[in-house]
């Protein structure tokens, strides 16, 4: 195993050192004479020149090491997590991860929607008690709420006795719903259903939530209810990983099925699919098990990176593969041709791979853990794919040294034809300048129009069945998305107190009237209830009672029959409070705007003397992250920038060249961002990550292009060598385009919004820079002088 560690910084290393000691030359154009290499030239292409044992050396690696990721496959895993995508390292975090410690999360909990096709019969109460007195048996269970269950407060000399708001014997209409203000909290507005809300351990093993949650669909059957609804986040997390499990294996055999496709249009031939598919197999194998070797399980970002390596390292074999034939069908023995095609084509595939990689890699500037580990895995894969690609098609061609491509007789010359689009090209470059600029200009012109907006359930497309129910609870019940706001009183500070009272009032009028949130929850509930059952339950009375009479709720707002109305609001003794309702799913943006101003009343108007309100909770945190797109695009595409450049700077020995090869791939971005705008797209933390990838994967084409102009400048004028490098690689420019088109396409049929938006975006890229390295980088080249 020392001795293979050592063969493959050797076998990389020759190729990169070789290219700094010695200009590769080519069969282009004219023949020219090799110059003769002397001294450490020799024995680096020594090292690089294959023979058997270099090559069964280099596949005893890639197999031992295929059988360790391989090995670990099996403990790959499908998971969703909600809190996942709360914004790492944020203040408002670290607040409500200490809240929940005191009240648990308000998230745990399962809306159960019941229907009938009638008003509310007693039959359809016995029914429903008699599916919550089941469910209420299953241990993770921890509370389950009925409509039918409510109950109202009476005052007597005894103490506190409880009523029920609701007939059990007699049907209800919809305006004694109304009345009681129960429309919409656990009533349908527009049906005629009830809700349980069942509250639930938290589940720190998924498997035991999709075991709770199945177990609780069975109890529903059982119970003889149709079209129930069960919704919350452990049937998000269920039905995100069932989701998950049908994507990743539509999106793996719809990208086999185009990499079949092309291969068999590419090469015609039994081993132009065995190879290719052989390294495109490998690379699938090491990356996840990679990725099951690092715990990291399958989430809604990762389901995308067997299709997307598959597109790239597709893209790595082409050139290789067709290197390799080009140089076999002039004449030259296998084994020159395999030393020729490593050393020519290592180095622009190795910076195409790192420019690739940097894009991934770029993504560590959100601050949302599945992100960031969907960009470190993807840059791991690409890498993996490159070493791969150079180390078993070298290997295998020693052993099967045939040409790949069969080939057939065709009247059809690429070099002809390109060669006349490239005159053509250079005949009318001020025309065609202009028209790009003017396009550009107007597609540009959209960045005004992109907006910031997130919503509740992260990553999917608006026609999905999870969003579908999430519009059904906005348009029955008031709303879906959770809202929290904690409220710590100093020690000195008496919660029933006047002064609290006022504030908590003040605030729960704002939140009700300026902010939208329905049915609140507080202490104020309590505190009305209690007023009322001081006049004999009277449901009028329901309103905050008058300041000298808050000693008299004093008595009993402690009474033991109300604790399980305080545990959900209060706790420290009555030093933190919890408010609580529900919103609908409006957007970030429309929230972020709302917490602004709602900070800005806790500031001026609420808090101080004891009393601090903040806001909280797992819908705002998720409203936040749209506070980190901006200046996380922002370091990502200037990372991305500096390093590429560094890189191309590094090859090429140029700035001119560096900037040249940059210019082509920063008017696509600049483009996408418009085009977002112009298509109503929203940015947020799932289209967030196709900038950085869309400037890794674009800038390939521009690399083998300006890597091939620099070879042929070494020996033609400047005009000559434009023309070479456009004819010599416009092919293969053009096919790999197409690949990218057509692998990233396969996304277009997924249900996750980033998956979706980054197969869109990176087919609009990949278009427009194609578009722009066959056309204005040659005209920008024609500007050098020689």
């Amino acid at each position: 195993m020392s001795h293979q560690v050592v063969v493959l910084p050797h076998f990389l290393l020759g190729i990169f050192r070789f290219e700094l000691v010695n200009k590769l030359k080519q069969n282009v154009g004219k023949e020219k004479q090799d110059v003769q290499e002397k001294g450490l030239q020799v024995s680096l292409r020594k090292k690089l020149y294959p023979n058997r044992i270099k090559s069964i050396t280099a596949l005893n690696i890639v197999l031992a090491l295929t059988v360790f990721f391989g090995s670990r496959l099996s403990d790959l895993r499908f998971n969703y997590s909600f809190n996942s995508f709360f914004p790492k390292g944020d203040d408002d975090l670290e607040y409500y991860e200490q809240f929940i410690e005191e009240f648990g999360q308000h998230n745990d909990f399962l809306f159960v929607v019941l229907k009938t096709e009638y008003s509310i019969q007693p039959s359809f109460i016995e029914k429903v008690n008699q599916l919550k007195n089941v469910l209420e048996s299953l241990p993770e269970t921890q509370k389950v709420t009925s409509p039918f269950d409510l109950k109202g407060v009476q005052i007597n000399p005894l103490g506190v006795n409880t009523f029920n708001l609701i007939s059990r014997s007699q049907p209800t209409d919809q305006s004694k719903l109304e009345d009681l203000k129960l429309l919409g909290q656990l009533f349908g507005r527009e049906d005629e259903s009830a809700m349980l809300i069942l509250r639930h351990q938290e589940f720190l093993d998924k498997k035991l939530a999709d075991s709770y949650y199945l177990a609780i669909l069975q109890s529903i059957k059982d119970s003889g209810f149709e079209d129930a609804i069960a919704s919350g986040k452990i049937q998000m997390q269920y039905d995100f990983t069932q989701k998950l499990e049908t994507e990743l294996g539509t999106l793996l055999i719809t990208s086999l099925i185009v990499v079949l496709v092309v291969l068999l249009a590419l090469f015609r031939s039994l081993k132009g699919l065995i190879l290719p598919i052989t390294t495109l197999v490998l690379t699938i194998i090491w990356t996840m098990g990679f990725m099951a070797w690092t715990g990291k399980p399958i989430d809604v970002m990762v389901v995308m990176i067997p299709a997307i390596l598959l597109i790239i390292a597709l893209s790595d074999v082409i050139h290789f593969v067709h290197k390799y034939d080009e140089l076999r069908n002039k004449g030259l023995e296998y084994k020159e041709a395999i030393h020729k095609t490593i050393l020519t084509i290592g180095k622009a595939t190795f910076l195409t791979s790192v420019t690739t990689a940097i894009g991934f890699i770029s993504l560590v500037f959100i601050p949302i853990g599945p992100i960031r580990e969907f960009g470190l895995i993807t840059a791991a894969g690409v890498i993996m794919a490159f070493l791969i690609t150079f180390l078993v098609l070298p290997a295998l061609l020693y052993f099967f040294p045939s040409t790949v491509e069969r080939r057939l007789k065709s009247r059809f010359n690429w070099e002809l034809i390109l060669g006349t689009v490239h005159d053509r090209i250079i005949k009318k470059k001020s025309l065609l300048v202009i028209c790009v600029s003017l396009v550009s200009i107007v597609l540009i012109a959209g960045i005004p129009k992109l907006h910031l907006s997130t919503s509740l359930i992260v990553g999917l497309q608006k026609n999905e069945p999870e969003l579908q129910k999430v519009a059904y609870f906005d348009k029955n019940f008031d709303g879906y998305k959770p809202f929290e706001l904690g409220i710590e009183l100093n020690a000195d500070v008496n919660l029933l107190s006047p002064e609290v009272i006022a504030k908590m009032a003040k605030l729960e009028n704002y939140l009700i009237e300026d902010y939208g949130v329905a049915h609140l929850q507080s202490p104020l509930n309590i505190i009305r209830e209690i007023n009322a059952g001081r006049n004999g339950g009277s449901r009028k009375y329901i309103e905050l009672p008058k300041a000298d009479d808050l000693k008299g709720v004093a008595r009993y707002y402690n009474s033991p029959r109300l604790e399980d109305q305080r545990q959900q609001i209060q706790a420290n003794d009555g030093k933190l409070i919890r408010m609580i309702g529900r919103n609908k799913d409006l957007g970030s943006a429309h929230y972020l705007n709302l917490n602004t101003k709602l900070e800005q009343f806790l500031t001026s108007e609420i808090n101080g003397d004891g009393f601090e309100a903040r806001i909280t909770g797992a819908s705002y945190l998720i409203d936040k992250t749209d506070e980190y797109v901006v200046s996380a695009l922002l370091k990502g595409i200037g990372f991305a920038l500096l390093s590429v450049s560094f890189f191309i700077l590094i090859f090429f020995k140029s700035l001119r060249l560096a900037i040249y090869t940059l210019v082509p791939n920063l008017i696509p971005i600049a483009i996408l961002f418009g085009l977002m705008g112009w298509f109503g797209v929203h940015l947020n933390i799932s289209t967030a990550i196709i900038f950085t990838v869309a400037l890794g994967i674009a800038i390939d084409d521009s690399i083998h292009f300006i890597a091939r102009y620099k070879l042929e400048r070494d020996f033609h004028t400047n005009k000559e060598a434009i023309k070479n490098a456009f004819t010599g690689t416009g092919k293969s420019i053009l096919v790999t385009s197409i690949v990218i088109v057509l692998g990233f396409s396969v996304f277009l049929s997924s249900g996750f919004s980033a998956s979706y938006y980054l197969g869109f975006f990176i087919v609009l890229a990949a278009v427009i820079a194609l578009l722009l390295d066959l056309i204005i980088l040659p005209i920008i080249l024609s500007k050098r002088k020689g």
